[in-house]
């Protein structure tokens, strides 16, 4: 058996995460599919990682055999079946053998994969209340420092769309300064406490009638709790379909600013949104006449919208 042609060698193990993160974006971040098929990447990657430095190491040491194995040895053990490490075992030796790989990390995967195996072996939904702005960055982070450590790239592991959306939310993450806008929504708070019911109430309406789902994604304020709007860009290509009412174009959309009417409170850039909670993508659904969309060049088919929705 040579060295990279064993099951357990860094080459394998890296081209099985390839696989996995294939499906991974197949799906919108939104879907729990993406969430779940993350934990799955990870933990090929984190395998990846410590077979890196030997495979010797993925072995479960209870049963030397395994050892044996892990060097490229077929052992002679009757109906020998190998064994590896527990995922959260090898995360305790990914720590010493990566610098970068931090306790923080750790306990990311750990918590990560604890959810994937909530989610294959019981009853619980685990990724379809967990948002993606919740673990994507840090997920990214993790990502980024194994494949590092592989003499990989984010590039290679998901392709180019999927690492520029992974930097730009790695650099969000790391963004201290765009903790200050904690501080911002909380000077908007005691601003609103400070009027009266009267001047909340008639703020409230008129912030539901100007926030029209035509101009962007309507949430809760988290300074007021009234209807607030999210502005993004687009994040990877439409998807579209056609029914009997014409096509429908999906596309999902990475916050980019919020406005708020009712308090005044704006927070712009991704970074901040994110430090607010407030980093998860939404669908934008576009609706085309049939008719019309086919007869156009693809860059001016815009001009033939006939209803926008950011909160599907």
């Amino acid at each position: 058996m040579s060295k990279t042609n064993h099951e357990w060698s860094k080459e394998a193990l890296f081209r099985k995460a390839q696989l996995y993160a294939d499906t991974m974006i197949e799906h919108e971040d939104t879907a729990w599919q993406f969430g779940l098929w993350s934990a799955f990447t990870l933990e090929l990657l984190i395998r990846s990682g410590v077979s890196a430095t030997s495979p010797v190491l993925l072995a479960d040491a209870k049963d030397w055999s395994n050892i044996l194995y892990g060097l490229g040895i077929t052992p002679n053990k009757p109906k020998f079946v190998p064994k590896s490490a527990s995922t959260s075992e090898l995360i305790v030796r990914l720590e010493e053998i990566i610098p970068a790989f931090t306790r923080e990390h750790a306990n990311f995967c750990a918590s990560h994969l604890a959810k994937r195996n909530s989610e294959v072996h019981g009853g619980n939904l685990e990724f379809e209340c967990y948002p993606s702005s919740l673990w994507a960055p840090m997920f990214f982070s993790v990502c980024d420092i194994l494949v590092v450590s592989l003499g990989e790239s984010l590039e290679h592991l998901f392709g180019q769309t999927v690492a520029d959306r992974a930097r730009e939310d790695i650099a969000a993450f790391n963004d201290v300064n765009a903790k200050s806008v904690r501080v911002a929504i909380e000077a908007h708070k005691t601003v609103w406490r400070e009027k009266t019911g009267a001047e909340q109430e008639l703020a409230r309406k008129q912030a539901e009638t100007a926030s029209l789902r035509h101009y962007g994604h309507r949430i809760e304020c988290p300074a007021c709790a009234s209807i607030a709007l999210l502005q993004g860009k687009a994040a990877g290509e439409a998807k579209k379909t056609v029914d009997s009412d014409g096509v429908v174009e999906r596309q999902v959309m990475k916050p980019e600013s919020l406005h708020c009417i009712a308090c005044e409170l704006k927070i712009i850039g991704y970074s901040k949104l994110l430090a607010a909670g407030l980093g998860d993508t939404y669908i934008s659904t576009s609706r085309y006449d049939a008719m019309d969309y086919f007869e156009i060049d693809l860059d001016e088919h815009v001009r033939n919208m006939m209803d926008d929705d950011n909160n599907e």
